[in-house]
């Protein structure tokens, strides 16, 4: 015999906040069905879920163009304009620098922050260290 669920009644349901399926009450009613409730453990007030329903299966992480860093680099060095030089950590950079590490090669600087400057490299964008202020 199924029981007709009320406003005030009792319930298990996944809690938004706990992550896990405990004890509700039911706070809202749509029609028939569950609209929402809230949590006898932590006294959050949230949608209805059912256990299954939290249950979902990830998909395939999305695969990053290889190429596009380096497309970006070329087209970034072409456009280069600054001084070339090999690179300092003690050194103060300004953007669009040309900078020539002895690992990864020449880099040209897009960004600066404090002791910091993001320099795009041919196989990745790397934060180095610098002497800016």
């Amino acid at each position: 015999m199924i029981e007709k669920q009320s406003a005030g009644d009792n319930i298990a349901a996944h809690c938004t906040k706990c992550k896990l399926v405990l004890d509700h009450v039911i706070v809202a009613m749509d029609g028939d069905s569950i609209a929402k409730v809230k949590c006898k453990t932590c006294g959050s007030g949230h949608k209805y879920r059912t256990g299954q329903e939290v249950k979902r299966t990830r998909g395939a992480a999305k695969k990053q163009d290889s190429r596009a860093p380096e497309v970006l680099w070329e087209a970034c060095l072409a456009e280069a304009k600054g001084k070339e030089r090999v690179y300092d950590m003690g050194g103060k950079y300004r953007i669009g620098d040309i900078v020539d590490h002895r690992i990864f090669g020449k880099g040209i600087v897009r960004k600066i922050h404090v002791n910091k400057c993001e320099v795009l490299f041919r196989d990745k964008e790397r934060l180095m260290a610098s002497a800016n202020s």
